[in-house]
């Protein structure tokens, strides 16, 4: 303190600042945040999370992954799962405009997920996807943005083990049902014995047992596919093939008949419905679409694509992957091609378009073609 004759005068530090002084982004209100992030690619806005807390919380939130997410349907992407093996092994994740597959292109690469073991991913859905390998261990993740968790280890002493993904779009939740089962003799004998669903985000991280009132058995790499909160799958019961039915929401089993006669190979979608399909190898396609669900109905559909063998070889084998907006059916090598391509095929005009994917195929070992993706800023938490 310093006296000036009777005055006194006292000298104050200047007050800290505060975070929104020191940081202009915390000044922005919460809904321009919001409108910020919206603008960005998938796979820039986890950078954000490191800024701050205020801006991790809207990330991380259900509300901005929700609005994120309901963009992102309105503009689906074609999504290519690539597997690059050698000196730099890595795994790819490419997608492109599902209206103009040669615009728009974007990847994202991630260390490999296993040095070891192949993967096998299952069809994405609501953004995310689950992948297995061969020691059984499970892993959902984000090709948007390439991060990964892994599950809890299934208890179980079966070496036959299924998993598919699903999402039930009431409760906004992700789920996994996973099947195990006993061999008992000839293959009519063997039958999923348990059945166990893990659901992501939940409290209590583990597998929960769940009845199933039919008894069915599925190959472990079997494929199942996701449609407006149900996963959809083949399974044998006894010795017929047969669509299995499992409701996301109430964890319910259903049965439905395939087409008689029909050569069923695989499932795929089309548009919002789902069709049973074989594979195009000679430039044939026979495919049934399921009509109607709750009183199973089949339209069975064949094409022929002219000058197969000309055009893209007698021993490619093509699998259909969806259908497109315009109508046109897309199919897919499954085996990898250099140069990589795709076919987009008009069933109105009876032709077919071929769609190469410059640099796609040169040192891919595996590559899956998905189509219908969104991209998903969620990030994931057990």
């Amino acid at each position: 303190m310093i006296r000036l004759g009777s005055k006194e005068k006292r000298c104050y530090s200047s007050p800290p600042l505060t975070r929104s002084q020191t940081y202009p982004l915390e000044r922005i209100p919460l809904d321009m945040k919001e409108d910020i992030l919206m603008k960005l690619k998938g796979k820039c806005i986890s950078k954000f999370i490191s800024i701050s807390k205020s801006w991790s919380s809207i990330i991380r939130s259900k509300r901005f992954t929700n609005l994120y997410l309901n963009r992102s349907l309105a503009q689906p992407r074609i999504l290519l799962s690539l597997t690059h093996h050698g000196d730099n092994e890595m795994q790819l994740f490419y997608s492109c405009s599902q209206e103009d597959p040669s615009s728009d292109h974007q990847t994202v690469s991630c260390p490999p997920l296993n040095h070891d073991n192949l993967f096998e991913f299952s069809p994405p859905v609501c953004g995310l996807l689950c992948c297995l390998n061969d020691n059984n261990k499970v892993m959902i993740g984000n090709p948007t943005t390439c991060q990964f968790i892994t599950l809890p280890r299934v208890q179980t002493v079966r070496k036959d083990i299924s998993y598919f993904f699903g999402y039930d779009h009431v409760n906004l939740e992700y789920k996994v049902l996973c099947m195990t089962a006993s061999r008992n003799g000839t293959a009519s004998d063997v039958v999923s014995q348990e059945h166990q669903v893990f659901t992501l985000g939940a409290r209590r991280k583990k597998w929960r047992k769940i009845e199933c009132k039919h008894p069915h058995y599925t190959s472990p790499r079997t494929q199942g596919l996701c449609s407006n909160g149900v996963v959809y799958y083949l399974a044998w019961i006894q010795l017929d093939l047969y669509l299995i039915r499992f409701d996301v929401r109430s964890e319910k089993f259903s049965l439905i008949e395939l087409p008689k006669g029909g050569n069923v190979q695989y499932l795929s979608h089309y548009g919002e419905k789902i069709a049973a399909a074989n594979l195009l190898v000679t430039g044939t396609l026979d495919l049934w679409v399921l009509e109607d669900a709750s009183e199973p109905h089949w339209s069975e559909i064949s094409i022929v694509i002219p000058s197969w063998t000309d055009s893209y070889g007698q021993f490619e084998f093509f699998m259909l992957r969806g259908r497109l907006g315009t109508g046109e059916l897309v199919l897919a090598p499954v085996f990898v091609t250099d140069p990589f391509f795709i076919l987009c095929y008009d069933l109105k005009e009876s032709k077919a378009r071929k769609i190469q994917m410059e640099g796609i195929g040169t040192h891919s070992m595996r590559i899956n073609v998905y189509l219908d993706h969104v991209e998903s800023p969620m990030f994931l938490e057990l």
